[in-house]
């Protein structure tokens, strides 16, 4: 598929994507989540029902973002990681479309000069290519889950019957 697409078309639609984002986002909020226990049986007045028409409500219901958005979220967050470049990229992302900031503000932001619009564009521009890569990167047939790394406890396995 990504051989059917221009360069430039792929890059408009990383951008819509993005836009996506950004629009979940603000819609749900950034510590959007499920409830509470407490919170459900408040609601409940008791236990809430267990499957069935009446209980899938609570899961739909701004359970979070969906699927493209939280990795798009996630491929934000893998930037920011990464080091001062992916930094100053994730930053950009947020504040040019989570924020909704002006032009101006986000080259402020970012520390670009006022009459700097081409290298603006260019940082955008790096923005989506990075994006990019690391959905393709994770949407592989190995694809990385963004997982706790601890030390795993061998005490079943010395501990069982041979």
């Amino acid at each position: 598929m990504a051989d059917l697409l221009d360069p430039d078309e792929r890059l408009r639609l990383v951008g819509e994507l993005m836009q996506h984002w950004g629009e979940q986002c603000s819609r749900l909020g950034l510590g959007s989540s499920l409830g509470s226990q407490m919170g459900t049986i408040m609601e409940w007045k008791g236990a809430a029902p267990r499957g069935g028409a009446s209980g899938s409500r609570i899961l739909v219901a701004g359970a979070g973002l969906d699927h493209s958005a939280a990795e798009v979220d996630a491929a934000v967050a893998e930037l920011d990681r990464r080091d001062a470049r992916g930094a100053v990229l994730a930053k950009l992302a947020r504040f040019r479309y989570l924020h909704g900031a002006s032009v101006r503000e986000q080259m402020r932001q970012v520390g670009l000069a006022e009459d700097a619009d081409r290298t603006y564009r260019n940082w955008v521009k790096a923005l989506h290519l990075q994006v990019l890569a690391i959905l393709a990167a994770r949407s592989g047939r190995v694809r990385m889950t963004t997982v706790r790394r601890v030390g795993m406890r061998r005490t079943c396995v010395e501990d069982a019957p041979k």
